[in-house]
């Protein structure tokens, strides 16, 4: 089932959220996330788990996941 555009749009929010977060803190700055959690420079560990969290739910959302695995050399064959 596609997510709509509101869905996506709080996605995307969530995101940022933790971008932002995590560039706050390091600069020894607190940053304070809509839900009133504060973070801190011990919090990085937390927010960049939250940042892959949310990363992977907003590709997720509009399609275009990663690729899970190795990726080996292929050779055409023409014939």
């Amino acid at each position: 089932m596609a997510a709509s555009a509101e869905e996506i749009a709080e996605l995307r929010a969530t995101y940022q959220a933790y971008v932002d977060a995590e560039r706050a803190v390091l600069r020894n700055r607190s940053y304070e996330m809509a839900d009133g959690r504060s973070m801190t420079r011990e919090s990085l560990k937390e927010i960049r788990l939250g940042k892959k969290q949310a990363k992977a739910e907003l590709d997720a959302a509009l399609g275009s996941g990663q690729a899970v695995g190795r990726m080996r050399r292929g050779v055409p064959l023409v014939r």
